[in-house]
């Protein structure tokens, strides 16, 4: 069976990513179809609405998937037909393939996999030996998937042939590195298999110095947008409040608008009367609506992202609080869903540019470098 290739899937704007591989379902033949499993833990094959990791354990074991379908059984094979299974042969096995989704799941997640959470183990059990942290390191190297584990250290130089002294008593003969031939465990092997350990975590400290130099990893993605509030804006709306349309007042010119939406719609017109319509609006969306309706400005499609960055920048610094929740969403990416229903300032899936949460990381960033004086 090949290596798993990616794939992804949209859900609320955004991109979930994540690994197919082939496999068989069983219908009235066997089809050769995409396992797709993907970041958030959702597995697929087929037209089904999908399932998880104790699903996809039920389907292989009651049949309905299969790794190789048996001998004789028809098959079909998109782009070839039917064809007939003359032999069922494969080394793949359940706990194989489980084992490697479970991994992939973690890459995925950008959370360490079996192989790096064993390979961690035997590290800290070389810094602090003892009967404790063996039998820690002990199951994190099986809980690796047998076919994985000579990978495990990253060395084909050594394969996994330092752990598995570690992990056998002295005396006791294992597989060496070269096929069909073994070696005994002795107190000196032991001794080496320690110190290539201890010899691995400086250059690991260095590499992780290099790796976050210029700051943390990206964490999750945060959305806002997905809440809209018909009866009015509730006492605390959380991260909603860094909707466009949520009430705070902004100033553009010497002149106050209700919020970024009716200031961003208000100067979007060419018509002077239609303007103060538009900045007189109860709402963001009603402001919007009469937007709709009202002539544009002929330069306005070069000029609305400097507008929009300028409202927005004016709306985080006249309001403390407010940007006291902005910085407070960290380091995260900012997906504005359904924003002034524009592809342009929202997700609005695969086409969508995003350009609202866009410039709230950049101002985000530049309160968060203006406290430190960084700016």
């Amino acid at each position: 069976m090949p290596d798993s290739t990616p794939t992804w899937r949209a859900v609320d704007g955004d991109l979930v990513h994540g690994r197919q591989r082939p496999i068989f379902v069983r219908d009235r033949f066997y089809q050769l179809t995409s396992l797709a499993y993907y970041a958030d833990g959702l597995i697929t094959w087929g037209h089904g609405d999908g399932t998880d990791f104790a699903g996809l354990r039920e389907a292989l074991a009651d049949g309905t998937l299969a790794l190789a379908p048996p001998a004789g059984a028809p098959v079909h094979v998109p782009g070839l037909g039917g064809v007939t299974v003359t032999a069922e042969k494969t080394w793949w096995t359940v706990e194989a393939l489980l084992g490697d989704i479970a991994d992939e799941v973690d890459r995925l997640n950008d959370r360490p996999d079996s192989s790096h959470r064993a390979y961690q183990a035997f590290l800290d059990y070389a810094a602090a030996p003892g009967e404790a942290t063996l039998e820690i390191a002990r199951a994190a190297y099986h809980a690796v998937p047998e076919h994985r584990r000579i990978y495990m250290l990253g060395d084909m130089d050594q394969n996994d042939v330092p752990v598995r002294i570690l992990l056998a008593e002295i005396g006791a003969e294992i597989p060496a590195r070269s096929p069909g031939t073994t070696l005994t465990v002795t107190a000196r092997s032991k001794d080496g298999a320690l110190e290539y350990f201890r010899g691995q975590q400086p250059a690991l400290d260095r590499w992780q110095a290099r790796r976050t130099a210029d700051g943390p990893e990206i964490t999750a993605p945060l959305t806002i947008g997905r809440r809209v509030f018909p009866m009015g804006w509730p006492e605390d709306p959380g991260v909603e409040v860094l909707q466009t349309d949520y009430p705070a007042v902004v100033v553009h010119q010497g002149r106050e608008y209700r919020s970024v939406a009716h200031a961003y719609w208000a100067l979007s017109t060419s018509d002077p009367g239609r303007h103060d319509r538009i900045a007189a609006a109860d709402r963001g969306f009603e402001a919007a609506a009469l937007a709709a309706e009202a002539p544009r400005r002929d330069d306005w499609a070069a000029g609305r992202l400097a507008v929009m960055g300028a409202l927005l920048r004016d709306k985080y610094r006249r309001h403390p609080a407010l940007a006291a929740t902005l910085l407070a969403t960290g380091d995260a990416r900012i997906l504005s869903s359904g924003e002034m229903e524009s592809r342009y300032w929202s997700t609005a899936g695969r086409e969508g540019t995003n350009w609202v949460g866009r410039l709230l990381e950049v101002i985000r960033s530049e309160l968060a470098a203006s406290s430190a004086g960084l700016l």
